[in-house]
């Protein structure tokens, strides 16, 4: 059995280049009641695969990227940080994805359930420094 349902709904608003790798982590904990998120314990992220498209609208059909666990642009963290989620998309695909304003979302499966638990609003600027 797999933490996918304890995963809260979470809306992430990113900024990112085109001429730099996008990389990001999400830390998610369980509340032990400490008001202490440094403390708090890691919740077990592994047992579920994740999957992010991006679109320019949500009604697109075109996807512009896709990162998932399966080609290991999200990853969860290595023990004993397995509370997080990476993601990690590299320069060489950023570098061809056109400055503006676009919509993700990730999606998380464990053989049982499928949930998305995080609405994103992505916006690559131009990137300077080339």
């Amino acid at each position: 059995m797999s933490n996918l349902m304890a995963l809260p709904v979470a809306i992430m608003t990113v900024e990112t280049g085109n001429n730099e790798d996008w990389i990001e982590s999400i830390k998610y904990v369980v509340d032990d009641g400490t008001n202490n998120i440094e403390t708090m314990p890691q919740l077990d992220l592994r047992g579920i695969e994740f999957e992010m498209e991006v679109r320019r609208k949500p009604a697109d059909h075109e996807v512009i990227l896709s990162a998932s666990t399966s080609n290991f642009r999200l990853s969860i963290g290595a023990f004993p940080n397995i509370g997080f989620l990476l993601l990690n998309v590299p320069i060489a695909d950023m570098q061809n994805k056109i400055a503006g304003d676009y919509v993700a979302d990730i999606v998380g499966r464990d053989g049982t359930y499928t949930r998305k638990f995080i609405e994103m609003s992505l916006t690559i600027v131009e990137g300077v420094t080339r």
